[in-house]
């Protein structure tokens, strides 16, 4: 108990002060460490490695939820900077510093393990700084997210790497290496065969309950399941939970599972930051201030001109090129669990110097960022995205009988319509500009993200008799469908799609109504059309009421079809659905509509 108040105290105290000052969350955690270890001021009763070994929980579900954000069809729209340049960087990295490290004589192995646990940098960091300077819509800001994604996933292979390393290393090969690759196999093909065949159907058994607790317990169950496989085959328990999350990712529990999973994972992350910085001797920045420079400026600078030329290669302008070098120079926080399980392949205090110097370099990247980049970019027309804290909203617009997330093109009118009506709305957008344009025109709305359940809670959701989302993201429409529908199954949702294939996945997920966002403004026109050919006002106007009602049925008689029936059936069914509109409609549009078989 004593150990755990002290762990808390330091959390509240430091961790903040650490924020404040712009370092982050990572920085605040590791200082907290080392200041309540065994090399600061020693307030822990039990060793070190008892605390650990709870805390590297929080790092396999940190990979859980990696995992969860990798979907397939996400990874292939970004292919091209993730694997591109993401390749280029890590791989670059890991030659040159192996490179050096063979040069003073360190062994292959040390070499290897070093380069790898140096090439990685701190999403949260980078991240953070990139929002908080409003650049994450820069050239530079979009590329090194792509890389640092492709670090975070590459991490996976390093955790699989080490064991073979520690075996060769060691002579503790007391395996076959080919019974060791089926094990290893086998293991990795049971957490994709139970993810993808069992675990959907078990979330949508519990979902029915409507049980919190259980769904968080089979989210926790998860977890701990596949990292104990993983284990038991000698690999990084992460690994498993990564592999269930990048299954898991195209479920419609994605971001639930998310949600239930992030308070644990928050916790149990900083837990092992502050075991991992309670093994950080600040003695070594008195007994060796100049190795420790040299590390720090070894690290930094070498990665930042690596990156900085991976900028230029991919013709990147100098200043995104600079914004893209040091966004990735620092170290990152995933280098500590590779370190973590290196174990014996770096020596003791190669191990100390190693963590001290990659926290400080964690340390000194953002500075970088704020004091050099930010100078540089503002040279150059680049994108900034503004920073704002969600509006108050008015205590008389929460009950409001219609709450509308975006007011675009589409949302504008949508909104007056409704208030043309009599019906008031409330309305939330996260573009401060065309807030305040709306604003001039009598339309008022609020800035606040409308994926956060809580500020649609604050704006009025439960009292709320329609959720209108007329956003043109598509991904983000899913992702609030997804956790409203999960939350509040009774709640009508109305929403723009993009195109029909989004139609058919947002029926799936019990969408109450749907407009494909381009369908109305060509039915308008193209009734003007056949005006214009000589067609009789209301006839053509008959004619477009009967396409959008049929066409309309149609989405939702095809949307099942879309998810069970195969590719080229489907195809099959689409086409037939189209041919009978459209003989219907050269028939006559008062007779009865010919349902979809």
């Amino acid at each position: 108990m004593q150990d755990l108040l002290t762990l808390l105290i330091a959390m509240v105290v430091v961790v903040p002060i650490s924020k404040q000052l712009g370092l982050g969350s990572v920085i605040g955690y590791l200082i907290a460490g080392a200041i309540i270890g065994p090399h600061g001021f020693a307030l822990l009763t039990n060793s070190v490695e008892d605390t650990s070994k709870l805390a590297e929980l929080g790092v396999t579900m940190m990979l859980l939820l990696i995992g969860l954000e990798l979907s397939p069809k996400l990874l292939w729209k970004l292919r091209g900077p993730i694997f591109g340049l993401g390749s280029i960087q890590v791989f670059s990295a890991i030659f040159v510093f192996s490179g050096i490290g063979l040069f003073f004589n360190s062994t292959w192995i040390t070499s290897l393990t070093v380069g790898m646990i140096i090439s990685i940098s701190s999403t949260a960091i980078a991240l953070q700084t990139l929002q908080e300077l409003g650049y994450m819509k820069s050239t530079g800001g979009e590329r090194a997210l792509a890389v640092l994604l492709f670090q975070d996933m590459a991490v996976i292979p390093m955790l699989a790497i080490l064991p073979f390393l520690k075996a060769d290393s060691f002579g503790l090969l007391e395996f076959s290496p080919g019974r060791k690759a089926l094990l290893v196999f086998a293991a990795v093909g049971a957490v994709v065969a139970v993810g993808r065949f069992l675990m959907r159907p078990l979330f949508k058994l519990v979902s029915r309950t409507k049980s919190n607790e259980t769904f968080t317990a089979l989210a926790l169950l998860i977890v701990v399941a596949a990292a104990g496989l993983m284990h038991a085959v000698d690999l990084s328990p992460a690994l498993g939970a990564f592999l269930a999350g990048v299954v898991l990712a195209d479920s419609e529990f994605k971001h639930q599972i998310e949600a239930d999973i992030a308070p644990f994972k928050g916790l149990l992350l900083g837990l092992f930051f502050i075991t991992i910085g309670s093994s950080i001797q600040i003695g070594l920045l008195v007994e060796k201030p100049m190795v420790i420079a040299q590390w720090i400026l070894g690290i930094v600078g070498i990665k930042a001109i690596l990156a900085y030329g991976i900028g230029r290669f991919s013709k990147m302008r100098p200043p995104e090129s600079l914004l893209f070098a040091i966004s990735l120079a620092g170290g990152g926080e995933f280098a500590f669990v590779v370190l973590a399980q290196a174990g014996n392949l770096i020596a003791e205090s190669l191990a100390q110097t190693l963590t001290l110097s990659i926290v400080l370099s964690m340390a000194v990247a953002p500075l970088l960022m704020k004091w050099v980049v930010q100078k540089a970019m503002s040279r150059l027309d680049c994108v900034k995205t503004e920073r704002r804290q969600p509006d108050q909203i008015d205590q008389s617009e929460k009950d409001n009988p219609v709450l509308v997330i975006g007011i675009g093109r589409f949302g504008q009118t949508l909104v007056r319509f409704l208030r043309a009506n009599g019906y008031a709305s409330t309305v939330l957008d996260i573009d401060s500009e065309q807030i305040d344009i709306m604003a001039r025109f009598g339309i008022k709305s609020y800035f606040g993200d409308g994926s956060n359940v809580d500020l649609l809670r604050a704006a009025g959701l439960d009292h709320a008799k329609a959720l209108v989302i007329a956003i043109d993201e598509p991904e983000t429409t899913t992702k609030i469908t997804e956790t409203i529908r999960q939350q509040y199954p009774n709640l009508p949702i109305f929403a723009r799609v993009y195109d029909r294939v989004h139609a058919y996945r947002m029926i799936h997920l019990g969408i109450t109504e749907l407009a494909i966002e381009t369908s109305g403004s060509a039915l308008t026109l193209g009734t003007e059309v056949l005006k214009k050919l000589g067609m009789q006002p209301d006839q053509a106007e008959a004619m477009a009421r009967f396409f959008q009602v049929n066409n309309q049925k149609s989405i939702y008689d095809l949307a099942k079809r879309f998810l069970e029936d195969d590719r080229e059936t489907f195809f099959k069914l689409s086409k037939q659905s189209s041919e009978q509109l459209e003989a219907m409609l050269r028939s006559d549009p008062d007779e009865p509509t010919i349902p979809v078989d």
